[in-house]
């Protein structure tokens, strides 16, 4: 694993620069067992350990896992669609299916899918008769083009196209349910970020000195504390998950999005003017924080899902 994450950290910055998933990189985390199914809790640490060093691949994993979470096994890297032009509203789905001899013709457009330029199977979600169901599409009914987005280069999120046949996985339950999953693996992404953010941060305060300032100290002393509050909660969740349960893993989602994203200006704000250098290691995770409210659902559904809980 360490040769791994020396690898992963070695090559992020590439990938940041060039927008290209890394072959070489997939193929060892394959080898490390990272794509073969696993407990909530270890994936959660496997995903914050790598975010720490390359949040593009901590990505790619994840993304993996939410489709694993519904293939239930899978050998090749595996993809999520859900998200269409009318953003991830489940009721405005517009991709349809239709059953023949065959399986499912599948045909659709799906926007914003990590994994989408290499993944072999894509699990898609497609109204059938009126309802939401879930279907398992290889790649030769996929088109995929890559999307120049600012944030977690080298995931390869894509715009695809469907046009092939599937298999029926289940029902829009189960979909919501690997969404729940999901979440609460993002939030240990999120928390792979804060922590690394804390770490430039604090040594670079120690190396300038400015650390001996109290009031320093003490945004240092909050973000430990909102860091070591919100994992410990993660780590709750993630141990004790249920999958009926769409309240904690919104707690999780936006609780270390929220940590991630103040750990991230922190550090720009230690580093000054290095801090917004393009491709800066500072620079870049502070543009990749901001999309943590973004994916797996924003901030403000989060709060909607928990306040109807109320």
């Amino acid at each position: 694993m360490d040769k791994f994450l020396k690898l992963a950290k070695a090559k992020f910055i590439k990938m940041d620069k060039t927008n290209e998933y890394d072959e070489e990189l997939l193929e060892y985390a394959r080898n490390e067992g990272l794509t073969r199914p696993m407990p909530l809790e270890k994936l959660c640490k496997v995903v914050e350990t790598v975010a720490r060093f390359n949040p593009s691949l901590a990505l790619s994993i994840s993304a993996h896992h939410l489709a694993l979470y519904c293939l239930k096994d899978c050998e090749y890297f595996c993809s999520f669609a859900l998200t269409e032009k009318s953003g991830s509203n489940v009721k405005a789905i517009e991709t349809v299916a239709e059953e023949t001899e065959k399986g499912y013709a599948i045909r659709g457009f799906k926007n914003f899918v990590t994994n989408g330029e290499f993944a072999e199977v894509f699990v898609v979600t497609a109204k059938h008769k009126g309802k939401v169901k879930v279907f398992a599409v290889d790649r030769d009914g996929i088109e995929a083009e890559r999307i120049d987005l600012n944030c977690f280069r080298g995931s390869g999120i894509s715009k695809i196209k469907i046009d092939g046949v599937g298999c029926e996985l289940g029902d829009l339950k189960l979909a919501m349910s690997a969404l729940n999953a999901g979440r609460v693996v993002f939030a240990s992404l999120s928390l792979g970020i804060a922590k690394r953010c804390f770490e430039l941060a604090l040594k670079r305060a120690k190396r300038l000195g400015i650390v001996d300032n109290s009031g320093i100290r003490w945004m240092f002393a909050n973000l430990k504390s909102d860091i070591e509050v919100v994992s410990n909660y993660v780590n709750s969740v993630a141990n004790s998950f249920s999958e009926s349960d769409a309240v904690k893993p919104a707690i999780c989602k936006l609780k270390a999005c929220e940590v991630a994203k103040a750990c991230a200006d922190f550090a720009v704000e230690i580093f000054g003017g290095r801090g917004m250098i393009r491709h800066s290691i500072t620079e870049i995770f502070y543009r990749y924080a901001k999309a943590l409210d973004i994916g797996e659902g924003t901030s403000e559904i989060m709060r909607e899902i928990i306040s109807r809980s109320l």
